[in-house]
């Protein structure tokens, strides 16, 4: 008798066992269905940027009241396999969407692109004016993260602002990008382009990336032809190790107020740390930012002994190794201008 209540006994808990298990399931089948209904919110468009996780995505979504439980949208999107396929952009929305159809419709490509273009010699403050109105951005707020140390540290830029390291180069961005999103982006350029035989150049040379950066700037705002850059670098590169000042005109024109213009005798003058008519050395820092051939050119100087040049005025430049040949250079190449100018006027 005591066999077949033990029997009886072990049936029941079985049974009971079975039942709460499927009083389980049915209960988280229940509570999943009804997560999943839709919310009855008014139709609107939300915004997913560039680099969201599916959390903050499902955060975002139930903060505009178009699903019950982000949680819900984690589970949906993973056991989809689709957590790294949620697509960035203006996605539309209606309250009588589901989660899981909320989650089809983050699969769609809704991002506009923009193609945007910096050329190379650009100082920041031109950069932000082309961000802000190809990206619809604050420039204001461009500006203030270009100065923000705290900023550029984070990105690992060795400097208190950013000038030098916005790269030139052409871009393909998210229309919806931030200002913190293009910034990073443009740097994190610079430092592709600035890759490891550059690094260990650089270290060769006793140079500083920062040194390296500022003298590439200057390169870029004498260069117009990529055949003298080499020539332009060697000419500094000499100059430096003689201790004789730069005397570059793109320093002067960049500490200036204003902006970059035509220089008097007056303004070689200014009193800038900027100005290397008047200091030694290299300037603090760049000047403007510099594309990737200015900065192969100040790694692979030319080998060549010039101290001197002097503009033709077609964009090439006469080199001169001693004062006496820079006097007459300059002498033949003003006369040359001159004529230029007749002619044309």
């Amino acid at each position: 008798m005591s066999i077949w209540k033990s029997r009886i006994q072990k049936e029941w808990i079985a049974i009971g066992v079975g039942l709460l298990f499927l009083w389980g399931i049915v209960g988280v089948a229940g509570t999943a269905w009804w997560l999943n209904r839709s919310t009855g919110a008014k139709a609107q468009v939300v915004l997913i940027e560039p680099g969201m996780t599916v959390g903050e995505i499902g955060l975002r979504l139930y903060q505009a009241n178009l699903i019950r439980s982000p949680r819900l949208l984690r589970i949906f999107a993973r056991l989809g396999g689709t957590g790294r396929k949620l697509m960035a952009g203006p996605h539309p929305f209606h309250g009588k969407m589901t989660t899981w159809q909320v989650l089809q419709e983050l699969g769609i490509p809704r991002e506009k692109l923009v193609d945007i273009t910096i050329p190379e010699g650009l100082q920041m403050t031109q950069v932000a004016k082309i961000l802000a109105k190809r990206l619809e951005l604050n420039e204001k707020e461009l500006l203030k993260l270009m100065k923000d140390p705290h900023f550029c540290q984070s990105l690992g830029v060795p400097a208190d602002n950013l000038e030098g390291y916005l790269f030139p180069e052409t871009y393909k961005v998210s229309a919806s990008t931030s200002e913190k999103k293009i910034l990073s982006t443009l740097v994190a350029h610079f430092f592709i382009a600035y890759g490891p035989n550059f690094k260990s150049r650089a270290k060769k040379m006793g140079m500083s990336l920062h040194e390296v950066v500022t003298l590439a700037s200057i390169v870029e705002g004498e260069a117009q032809l990529d055949s003298e850059r080499s020539t332009i670098s060697a000419v500094y590169h000499n100059r430096l190790k003689k201790n004789m000042r730069l005397q570059a005109d793109p320093t002067v024109q960049y500490a200036l107020p204003g902006g970059p213009r035509r220089l008097f005798n007056k303004d070689y003058k200014y009193d800038s740390p900027y100005n290397t008519y008047r200091h030694n050395g290299l300037p603090p820092g760049p000047i403007s930012s510099p594309g990737k051939a200015s900065i192969e050119a100040v790694l692979y100087p030319a080998n060549v002994d010039y101290i001197y040049f002097v503009a033709r005025g077609d964009g090439s430049h006469v080199f001169s190794r001693t004062a006496q040949e820079h006097e007459q250079a300059k002498q033949k190449t003003a006369s040359a201008r001159r004529r230029t100018w007749k002619k044309a006027n």
